[in-house]
């Protein structure tokens, strides 16, 4: 049974709705693929907290590395996919460097994750085509 993390920025726990650089902390998800259910494991606090106005330079920062926006990429490295109501290009790129999937998605926690296990199938389905 393949099982995959997905970090949620929410400030409900029930809705993905929240932008990522507004983001304090991520609820953290183990989701079963084949099942579809999950389970919240953690609550991934973010190491430095972007009050959305670009002020540390996360949006522009030229290195890239020093900027609280990679620092936040670099906290979630170790899973899959983060899901929030909107993130930017930056955020895209910084959690790309760790290969992590990032999706702009205002849903109910559940719709989103079950959107994931589709999305996951439909790339599973394809790859196997190709081989």
């Amino acid at each position: 049974m393949a099982k995959y993390r997905v970090a949620v920025a929410t400030n409900d726990g029930e809705n993905v709705n929240v932008h990522f650089g507004h983001a304090a902390a991520f609820d953290v998800y183990e989701v079963d693929e084949e099942s579809g259910k999950f389970e919240k494991v953690e609550v991934r606090v973010k190491p430095e907290h972007c009050d959305g106005t670009c002020g540390d330079g996360a949006c522009g920062q030229r290195d890239v590395e020093r900027s609280s926006m990679f620092s936040a990429a670099k906290n979630l490295a170790d899973l899959d996919y983060v899901l929030c109501s909107q993130l930017g290009p930056q955020a895209v790129q910084a959690l790309t460097r760790f290969n992590v999937r990032a999706f702009d998605i205002a849903l109910p926690i559940s719709e989103a994750i079950a959107k994931i296990n589709v999305y996951r199938k439909k790339i599973a389905e394809r790859t196997q085509r190709l081989k």
